[in-house]
């Protein structure tokens, strides 16, 4: 009498079958999804930088296509001076960490380091933070000046300086400030290669705030000859 035949074992051995084939289709559609995407990293490496503009209403404006190479101009010192000078200057209790982490972002490391040192023992920083205080900063463009100086033809360092007045307000009542005093701000930048950090090629190496004293009215003689 003949052995009967087993077909459960030959399917067994087709489900595997089509089971290593479903794995394998698998395994070369995840080959090629990773091989696009490191595509796409190459080509998101190589692509140059963009300077984009974004206003007050966030409409963003492409202002120009950059290469590493590029060196900055003194537009863009100064952009980042004001931007160093509103981090450090304007402050309010609940951003003086904030806007010191911000303002360390755009320094140099050796700055950075010397300038957090120099920031822990400020008794201004201290009496915003816990104050209830607000600062603002009022720039006055006459009064800016942009000195840069040179390696041949391409810039090496920019020298800035920025003149305006510094309020201090109550940070929860809308008066007038309490405080006004007449300001100079002297930034030292350094030039780099452009990157994601340092879009604009420009490093802080110095950063000083220097109070102007106003002069004193003269005075007037009342009295009669």
């Amino acid at each position: 009498m003949p052995t009967p035949s087993r077909p459960d074992q030959f399917e067994l051995w087709a489900d595997l079958q089509r089971s290593n084939k479903h794995l394998r289709r698998f395994l070369y559609t995840l080959l090629a999804a990773l091989l696009v995407l490191v595509l796409a990293l190459v080509l998101t490496t190589f692509r140059p930088l963009l300077a984009v503009r974004v206003d007050s209403l966030g409409r963003a404006d492409l202002v120009e296509v950059l290469s590493p190479a590029n060196a900055p101009g003194p537009e863009e010192a100064e952009h980042v001076s004001r931007l160093m000078a509103g981090y450090l200057l304007e402050l309010t209790s609940n951003s003086v960490a904030r806007d010191l982490g911000k303002a360390y972002g755009l320094m140099t490391t050796d700055f950075a380091s010397a300038y957090a040192a120099k920031a822990k023992e400020d008794p201004t920083l201290t009496a915003i933070e816990k104050g209830n205080l607000r600062s603002q900063l009022v720039l006055e463009p006459q009064a800016t000046r942009v000195r840069v100086e040179k390696d041949g033809d391409r810039p090496k360092t920019y020298f800035v300086e920025l003149g305006g007045r510094l309020d201090v307000y109550r940070a929860d009542v809308l008066t007038a400030p309490l405080l006004s005093t007449p300001v100079l701000i002297r930034v030292t930048l350094l030039v780099v290669p452009r990157g994601p950090r340092t879009l604009n090629g420009l490093l802080v190496a110095y950063f000083e705030r220097e109070v102007i004293k106003q002069a004193a009215a003269p005075a007037t003689n009342k009295g009669t000859p």
